[in-house]
């Protein structure tokens, strides 16, 4: 009976352990792109419904700061999707916020310039606070449902599930944010799983 117990408290910790590590893998893509990393831009052209290879078309990107960080270059077609396409370097991808550029297509009796936007988040990802306030509260609530318990077993595995949303925190923000404010959130969360987790083996070996 004791033995069912004990496995059944594992198993109850396993799975809200691996529940939280599912919400954080598993999270919607959103479209936007991640901080310093390179971003692709790809548009098809077409005139009058069809793809034209002789069309020209150049490329012009602001930051956030309204700043140009790329100065009118030709984009390169590519005949397999047949798109145009600029990737901007991961180096000029520093800023968070909103991006945007500006596209002139030429040739072909075609002459237009058009105007699009895209994100950048410190994960790659914006509109998912409601999630990660839920991992947030999974995390912390199987901590206090372990200390409430007085398992050792259950807040050793607790822990490593505030371990974790520590680190994830501290390199991809929170949604579209990371600041000082998310910075000390994650350091705080990182030192409440370490003091728990050693407090825990401690009385483990000296029991």
């Amino acid at each position: 009976m004791l033995n069912k117990m004990v496995g059944r408290k594992i198993m109850l910790s396993y799975s809200l352990f691996f529940l939280i590590l599912i919400l954080f893998l598993a999270s919607p893509v959103a479209a936007t792109f991640k901080q310093w990393t390179d971003v692709e831009i790809k548009h098809p052209i077409r005139v009058n419904g069809a793809v034209d290879n002789s069309i020209l078309a150049n490329i012009t990107v602001r930051n956030p700061n309204n700043e140009v960080i790329v100065p009118f270059l030709a984009m390169t077609y590519n005949s397999e999707t047949k798109e145009h396409n600029y990737t901007v370097s991961s180096g000029d991808i520093e800023l968070t916020g909103t991006y945007e550029y500006t596209i002139t297509a030429t040739g072909s009796g075609l002459n237009k310039t058009e105007t699009f936007t895209f994100e950048v988040t410190p994960s790659g990802e914006t509109g998912l606070l409601g999630f990660y306030f839920l991992a947030i509260i999974l995390s912390y609530g199987l901590m206090g449902f372990d200390i409430y318990k007085q398992d050792v077993t259950i807040t050793l595995l607790g822990s490593f599930a505030l371990f974790f949303l520590g680190l994830y925190v501290m390199f991809n923000g929170l949604d579209s944010y990371k600041n000082y404010l998310i910075d000390g959130f994650s350091v705080i969360t990182l030192g409440v799983a370490f003091y728990v987790s050693a407090r825990a083996a401690h009385e483990t070996i000296t029991a």
